[in-house]
């Protein structure tokens, strides 16, 4: 390669094109990181050699050219490998100080200088894009040419109007005009307006300098793509891919423009740039989709780090035609806005969809995709219910999520092998082992009896399950209601029962007992509705019987509409009974399947225990004596939350361990222990009433 450094003249000067690819990314420099300082250093150096100040030549950086091929007797031409956002800005901004020159009475040699700095004079090429020094990548083209044309010219009375919504390159035509007129009106006070003119533009022509670097016939320009992508404003990895494919279409002599048309374009929009949430990290939503593509594609897990290099040896490995493997890629693309879209419909798969947000359960998404690109709506319809019931009771009893990854990488191992929708539900029915078992109907019957879900779910999730509950208590001659989401959850049984909901009197012990019984079921799905949010205010802690008039008298959820006459302990779990059913209704799992797991580290009642709780009373299943440990049941009671948390005794109690069921330890236990501060890691809260835990590491 060869490298010289040239000023603007001696790049700009001479009828020549400068041509960016259009696999590269579109124009993305902003005002403070680029623009400001970029017209920072303009104005220094004008104001220097007005005061007759020797100023040395500016640095810009470096730009790699490749050169063209171009017919004999055309107009010389190169392609931009690196700099393209550079040598677009300076075209701007030279467009921009022209058009103010043109508006003001200066001399009109000012304005020929600058012409020929951005524009071609050839009358006899027939190309209608020669006349422009450079030439941006397809997305750009239309801004650009409006600004190298003239049209957005403005008299210099009026600011120049930059709409949010514009294009970055109109953005930066706005920026760098507005400061023209600015610094024009800053000259003309002082009647310095032709010199001022005159230092700007020897300026630019001979103190603005750029390394350009050349490449010979033998460099590799993908390469040196590569090995500069952070250079400025950093590459994405869909940037690379981008490259990567339209190298490659180049190479075969295919047709770039209309395969950008007609295929990439689709994946050009500022929606897919716009950053998404990917577990804790955010990252642009085409680089989300391209990890999902190349998993449902490879069925192995793709990294962030390794996006790139994964899909350089997919293409090349590709048993398709490069055409082929881009129609395949916007057809998946298709499909995943589909599934990722905030707006879903109201049918069985919209639903799910919905629940997948709410959930944040990405992990799946591939094996979605999948479905969706290759069954139609029916024929998929069993498989997507199978995985709306498995995330769901897996939710509700508390269950592992940490090896999702690879637990639906192997179903769509699976999946790809059969091609058969059914797959979805065998391969899960089999799962035997705590982080990937199907819950049965028992087993959330178990969970919403004993936990006290309204802490152990976020609120949006625990919302997401009363409105799906809500839905599954219509019958078919029930009115349907849609409501829009802000329904609060309210406890039907308030936290603060004291004053107005009494214990049953049967002496200081069995009050005692009483008590720790009442705070261990007030979080459970049975004392839990959804209300609106001025009607839950106004009951909140209210006796029972006007409590229930109101939400009566307000409320047309099929979850209030049955409320008994008399809101117990026993009603609690009747109610959880009731909902629970509802639940295995809507998240339907087929009979049979592996046998549970043994249930030790379980945060649920032990998966699949046969023993039915007697309706009224606590979980309770006896465990063998010699694996009792108090201190460890605490220390499982506060696993997965952080240090801080605080749980009362009763929750303690009422958290089922791989040492205790729910309600089976004693209160007192608990008490003693914390009392004696001998559970590492927990520690008894001074004054506390009644009498709870903090997490301290």
């Amino acid at each position: 390669m060869d490298a010289k450094s040239m000023t603007l003249r001696d790049l700009f000067g001479p009828d020549a094109r400068l041509v960016v690819p259009v696999f590269q990314r579109p124009y993305v420099w902003t005002e403070h990181r680029n623009w400001r300082p970029l017209w920072e250093d303009v104005t220094a150096l004008v104001h220097r050699r007005m005061a007759g100040e020797g100023i040395h030549p500016h640095f810009l950086g470096a730009v790699v050219l490749d050169q063209l091929l171009t017919p004999t007797g055309s107009m010389p031409a190169r392609q931009v490998i690196d700099g393209q956002q550079r040598l677009t800005t300076l075209q701007v901004l030279l467009a921009a100080v022209r058009d103010v020159a043109r508006e003001l009475d200066v001399q009109d040699k000012y304005v020929r200088a600058l012409v020929k700095l951005t524009v071609n004079d050839d009358d006899l090429t027939d190309d209608p894009h020669a006349a422009f020094k450079v030439w941006p990548t397809h997305i750009d083209r239309e801004s650009f040419r409006m600004i190298m044309d003239g049209r957005l010219r403005q008299p210099v009375d009026v600011a120049f109007p930059v709409a949010p919504n514009a294009s970055a390159i109109v953005q930066a035509y706005g920026f760098f005009r507005n400061r023209t007129v600015e610094l024009a009106h800053e000259l003309n006070q002082k009647n310095r307006l032709d010199e001022g003119f005159d230092a700007l533009v020897r300026v630019f022509r001979e103190k603005f300098e750029l390394v350009v670097i050349d490449l010979k016939p033998e460099d590799n320009a993908q390469v040196i793509f590569e090995a500069l992508n952070d250079r400025g404003t950093p590459l994405q990895a869909s940037d690379l891919v981008k490259n990567l494919i339209f190298q490659r279409a180049e190479e075969q002599a295919l047709p770039v423009e209309e395969l950008y048309r007609d295929l990439w374009a689709q994946l050009e929009t500022p929606d897919w740039r716009r950053e998404v949430r990917q577990g804790r990290l955010k990252r642009p939503r085409l680089d989300v989709f391209l990890m999902q593509y190349l998993t449902g594609e490879l069925a192995e897990e793709v990294l962030a780090p390794e996006l790139f290099l994964t899909f350089r040896s997919y293409v090349n490995g590709a048993d398709m035609s490069l055409v082929a493997l881009m129609r395949r890629l916007v057809e998946w693309a298709g499909a995943y806005r589909q599934l990722t879209a905030e707006e879903q419909p109201r049918t069985s798969e919209g639903r799910f969809l919905r629940t997948v947000g709410v959930l944040d359960a990405n992990t799946v998404m591939p094996v979605l995709l999948w479905l969706v690109t290759h069954f139609d709506e029916d024929d998929r319809a069993g498989a997507v219910a199978t995985l709306d019931s498995y995330l769901m009771r897996r939710t509700v009893c508390r269950m592992t999520t940490k090896n999702y990854n690879r637990l639906f990488l192997e179903l769509l191992k699976e999946l790809k092998a059969k091609n058969d929708p059914a797959v979805v539900a065998d391969f899960l029915l089999r799962q035997d082992t705590d982080s990937g078992f199907w819950p049965r109907d028992r087993d959330i019957r178990d969970a919403f009896r004993s936990q006290p879900l309204y802490k152990q779910l976020t609120r949006a999730r625990l919302r997401l399950l009363l409105a799906e509950l809500e839905d599954s208590l219509y019958s078919g001659k029930t009115e349907r209601l849609v409501h829009n989401g802000e329904l609060t959850i309210e406890h039907l049984m308030p936290q603060a029962w004291e004053d107005h909901w009494p214990l049953p009197d049967s002496g200081s012990h069995g009050n005692a007992e009483a008590r720790e019984r009442r705070q261990a079921l007030l979080h459970t799905v049975g004392n839990l509705t959804l209300l609106t949010g001025r009607l839950n205010t106004s009951v909140s802690n209210g006796p029972w019987e006007r409590k229930k008039s109101d939400i009566l008298a307000h409320s047309a959820l099929s979850l209030n509409r049955s409320l008994p006459a008399q809101w117990d302990e026993g009603a609690v779990q009747a109610r959880a009974d009731q909902l629970s059913e509802a639940f295995s209704r809507r998240w339907q799992r087929p009979d049979g399947g592996a046998p549970a797991p043994s249930g030790a580290g379980f945060p649920t009642p032990r998966l699949g225990a046969r023993a039915a709780t007697p309706a009224g009373g606590p979980a309770m299943v006896r465990m063998p004596q010699s694996r009792r440990d108090v201190a460890r049941h605490m220390q499982e009671a506060f696993a997965g939350l952080p240090a801080g948390s605080v749980l009362a005794v009763s929750q303690i109690v009422a958290t089922p361990t791989s040492q205790y069921k729910a309600g089976e330890i004693s209160p007192g236990a608990v008490a003693a222990r914390l009392r004696a501060g001998s559970v590492p890691g927990i520690r008894a809260v001074p004054g506390s009433s009644p009498l709870s835990a903090r997490k301290i590491n």
